[in-house]
């Protein structure tokens, strides 16, 4: 999401879409490899890797197998509501054709960041933009404002704007322009990341963005947040970043910048070893 000022095209080729069957081209894994190349400065878009990090590449596309009753008691030992993260997690996932009967269930799990401006953009960034003392991680801003599904501040805290058994507002240009009435196959969660101008660029811009650009506690809160979609998808969803779908459209967004797909998976991997533990 870019709520400050719009960059440039991206400069990469799309992944290959099939409107008719709603999903990219390629295996699972495949799809992942291209949706979650690099997102860059002004909007571009990275060479694919080779493969996806584990444990991600062993996961996409497949079956979930963990139990919802041990999810429901990790939730529990940790405080954490469970409308805090999606709704229940024994409720269905959201459907494409804005939840059509019989269309096919969200396939996409998108990462987006907020790209939150300051007051004073040529300031540095805030000292306390990972706790409590700067206004991007009041999650109350976002209540009511169904954009996307979830939002995660820095500290790791998340807000549920809509439940993932529903579909969100249009998060992503691709969904608007490429989708039409079939809102449903993405689930959309936000991050906040605070943003400044970049003073090679243009007088306005918000390209500078904070590296490395997540706190720990937001990858852990949006591991948790993929398994509680996949679990309630009863597959493993395809991740996909914002900046990569919006690719070849003009104003493109720019996020997730300065996201460490390694990082993510190491997280979550921590989180099904702490689930298998209990």
């Amino acid at each position: 999401m870019v709520l400050g000022l719009l960059v440039g095209l991206a400069a990469a080729a799309p992944c290959a879409f099939d409107a008719d069957a709603l999903t990219f081209a390629g295996t699972p894994n495949e799809q992942a490899v291209c949706l979650t190349r690099e997102v860059r400065q002004w909007g571009h878009i990275g060479e694919p890797r080779e493969h996806m990090p584990q444990p991600l590449e062993g996961l996409i596309g497949q079956p979930t197998t963990i139990p919802r009753p041990a999810i429901a008691a990790l939730l529990a030992r940790r405080d954490i509501a469970q409308a805090d993260v999606g709704g229940p997690i024994e409720g269905p996932i959201c459907r494409a054709r804005d939840n059509a009967p019989g269309a096919p269930t969200a396939r996409y799990f998108v990462i987006h960041d907020t790209s939150t401006p300051g007051p004073d953009m040529n300031a540095p960034f805030p000292p306390d933009m990972d706790g409590a003392g700067w206004v991007g991680n009041n999650l109350e801003t976002w209540r009511g404002r169904p954009v996307g599904h979830i939002f995660v501040n820095r500290m790791g805290q998340s807000i549920t704007t809509a439940d993932f058994a529903r579909p969100s507002w249009w998060a992503t240009k691709f969904e608007r322009d490429h989708l039409d009435e079939q809102a449903g196959l993405f689930i959309n969660i936000e991050l906040m990341q605070p943003r400044r101008r970049e003073p090679t660029g243009g007088a306005r811009n918000d390209a500078l963005a904070p590296d490395p650009g997540f706190t720990d506690a937001q990858l852990d809160r949006l591991a948790l947040l993929y398994l509680l979609a996949s679990v309630r998808k009863g597959e493993w969803l395809i991740p996909a970043f914002h900046g990569v779908l919006d690719t070849t459209i003009p104003n493109a967004h720019d996020d997730p910048q300065n996201f460490d797909l390694d990082r993510w998976a190491a997280r979550l991997q921590l989180l099904l070893a702490q689930l298998q533990d209990a």
